[in-house]
């Protein structure tokens, strides 16, 4: 079995057992991910509650509980990703190269986008190779990074200035655009077959290495030159840092058979013989 040596954080290494995966996300890229998501579901749940729920009837019991929910999930939005990139701070760098991707387009994007309807229903399409982030996975990123600040301000003008209609109308709306990309980033990363693989890669950090070279093939050919031409892994094992290498000992060799004895009254030397 072959053992690949991948950093998964600014940490010691941490060996792959399988060689059929690969590293996609590091420890840092999977905490903020994960810093950002939890929050953000807490939040939409119980703004879902408190819209459907209490605003036809205020006078419903657990109101203040729901309301404080979302007010302390708002908080953990707003708090947790900054601690996450400060505790990561030495892979900040690796953050504005992914926000930089993510806000870079280009034509493969553009036509990625215009067939991934047709590409889910007919075999016979073919998407354009993608990087890091797919089209899809961009929009979802530049609309996030776009509209956290202005959720994190609005939220915060309605919780201490007391009624602010406006603040809680862009409140509101932000919410309610967001309510496709929530779900559609959910459905694929966790009921649709062809993609949920991907999810294993914000709990580990690895993926399959053949699904990685589909869906993300520049992606996969920038990190791991060595096989993106033919996308299996290296045949050099690389041991962990902290491995300790057991070295064979040669076998040890017999002793050397004893010589016979001297014939009686002959010299042991032939050349001396009587």
């Amino acid at each position: 079995m072959i053992s690949l040596c991948l950093p998964t954080s600014d940490a010691a290494p941490v060996a792959a057992a399988d060689p059929d995966v690969v590293l996609r996300f590091r420890a840092s890229e999977r905490h903020l991910h994960w810093a950002v998501a939890i929050p953000f579901t807490v939040c939409y749940a119980t703004a879902l509650i408190l819209v459907a729920v209490y605003n036809p009837d205020p006078t419903r019991p657990f109101r203040q509980m729901v309301s404080w929910i979302h007010r302390g999930s708002g908080v953990c939005l707003a708090v947790l990703p900054l601690l996450t990139i400060v505790w990561h701070r030495r892979d900040f760098g690796m953050h504005l190269q992914n926000m930089r991707r993510a806000w870079t387009w280009t034509g493969g994007d553009l036509k990625w986008l215009a067939l991934m309807g047709p590409a889910a229903v007919s075999p016979r399409v073919s998407l354009p190779h993608q990087g890091k982030f797919n089209a899809a996975e961009k929009i979802n990123f530049m609309v996030l990074t776009a509209t956290y600040p202005v959720y994190v301000a609005t939220g915060l003008t309605i919780w201490f200035l007391g009624p602010a209609f406006i603040s809680w109308l862009i409140h509101f709306t932000l919410a309610v655009a967001a309510t496709p990309l929530v779900f559609g980033h959910i459905f694929m990363a966790t009921v649709n077959p062809d993609t949920r693989v991907g999810l294993q890669g914000m709990i580990s950090g690895f993926v399959d290495r053949r699904w990685a070279t589909h869906h993300y093939r520049l992606w996969y050919d920038e990190h791991y030159p060595d096989q993106a031409t033919t996308g299996t892994p290296a045949t050099v094992a690389v041991a962990p840092q902290d491995a300790q290498v057991e070295v064979p000992t040669p076998p040890a060799q017999p002793p050397a058979a004893p010589r016979p004895p001297a014939m009686p009254g002959r010299s042991a030397n032939p050349s001396f013989a009587a």
